[in-house]
């Protein structure tokens, strides 16, 4: 058997697999949005429809751990993880049922796994607004109806199939046609999955339906200089009652401005108030998709790497190459800050802070890695 360590990461195979999809109804901002995050130039002309396939970008995370990192080791490439932004276009009423192109809209939301929705809280006499009005609260139910409507088509279609074999004794059968039942009896209720008081095995038993309600939100509330602060304090406070325990994933942001400002501190004086920017929504979006960072590091080359909170050591082994997760052996461990704080990872192993873990140790947010693996 050969051992080796590895330090310099292969090819990435899971860091880019999490994705938002930004949603909402037409002329909401959900296109200049994902201009602003991806820099990469997407229709986002004024008419509804514009965007009928979607838009992909890959976005790289902010982070100022993976700068020192590099700067510490005067590395000659420096590779920062990414998490995938989805442009979908807009849903109006009906979309379920196939209106406004809604079958393929919804079909692109299904393959994400956090759902950004954009809702407009500006008036524009330039900027038409589908319904002819400005009221988020009222976009926001339109959108989550057309996701409920086309959930409970896929819940009553499973239920049929498994009504049959549950009828004839099956215990597996009877176990998921109750959980459907209960989650059906929910969502016509206009109760999404999210928000519904499934335990783990109902949960379990619905998993591969992909249910479009089952996923986890954060929201912009699209607002521009001059609109009422009462309007926009109300619209917040309706929305917290909607999506009572995601009160933290809502943010007020000037979709435009994002989009215009390199340094959101030149805009404090003028404003009176530090505005919201690009790298704010991407944190936003790093933490509604409950990743940490964990690092790689040399001269050759600086990585750092995202996975779910939660996972273990092996599993990332795996971010970074299937061959790692495969052979792994072992692996030493250190905090990347406290690693240069005492100058590198030979004193760092003399002071005795790198750790050695197995395979179920599991990682914690700014770890520093080096997998024994199998060669």
């Amino acid at each position: 058997m050969c051992e080796f360590y590895v330090i310099i990461p292969i090819m990435i195979t899971k860091s880019h697999t999490l994705s938002v999809g930004i949603v909402g109804l037409p002329n909401a901002g959900k296109s200049t949005v994902f201009n602003a995050l991806t820099k990469k130039s997407v229709p986002a002309e004024n008419f509804p429809f514009c965007t009928i396939d979607k838009n992909v970008g890959v976005i790289e995370i902010p982070d100022d751990r993976l700068d020192r990192l590099s700067n510490f080791f005067k590395t000659e490439k420096r590779v920062p993880s990414a998490m995938t932004f989805v442009d979908i276009a807009g849903l109006v009423k009906g979309a379920s049922k196939g209106e406004g192109l809604g079958n393929q809209f919804l079909s692109h939301i299904r393959e994400v796994d956090v759902i950004m929705y954009v809702l407009r809280a500006f008036p524009s006499s330039e900027i038409v607004h589908v319904y002819d009005r400005v009221n988020p609260i009222d976009d926001f139910e339109i959108v989550q109806s057309e996701l409920i409507l086309k959930d409970i088509e896929s819940v009553d279609k499973r239920l049929h199939s498994v009504e049959k074999t549950a009828r004839v004794g099956n215990k597996e059968s009877q176990l998921e046609k109750e959980a459907l039942e209960k989650v059906l009896e929910n969502l016509d209720k206009g109760i999404p999955v999210i928000d519904m008081n499934l335990n783990s095995e109902e949960n379990s038993l619905i998993l591969d339906l992909f249910l479009l309600t089952s996923k986890p939100r954060m929201f912009i509330l699209n607002c521009k200089e001059g609109v009422a602060q009462e309007d926009l304090d109300k619209w917040e406070s309706e929305l917290k009652k909607f999506v009572a325990g995601n009160e933290e994933y809502i943010l007020r942001v000037d979709v435009k401005l994002i989009g215009e400002m390199d340094n959101p501190e030149e805009y404090s004086e003028l404003l009176g108030y530090t505005p919201m920017a690009v790298n704010d929504v991407i944190m936003m979006a790093y933490k509604r998709l409950n990743l940490l960072t964990f690092y790689t590091g040399s001269q050759k080359e600086c990585n750092s790497w995202t996975i779910e909170k939660g996972a273990n050591v092996k599993e990332a082994a795996g971010v970074i190459h299937t061959d790692l997760e495969n052979g792994f052996i072992t692996a030493d461990v250190v905090n990347v800050d406290e690693m240069i704080d005492v100058g590198g990872w030979v004193n760092a192993k003399d002071k005795g802070i790198v750790k050695n873990h197995g395979k179920d140790y599991i990682v914690n947010d700014g770890d520093y890695i080096v997998i024994l693996a199998n060669k």
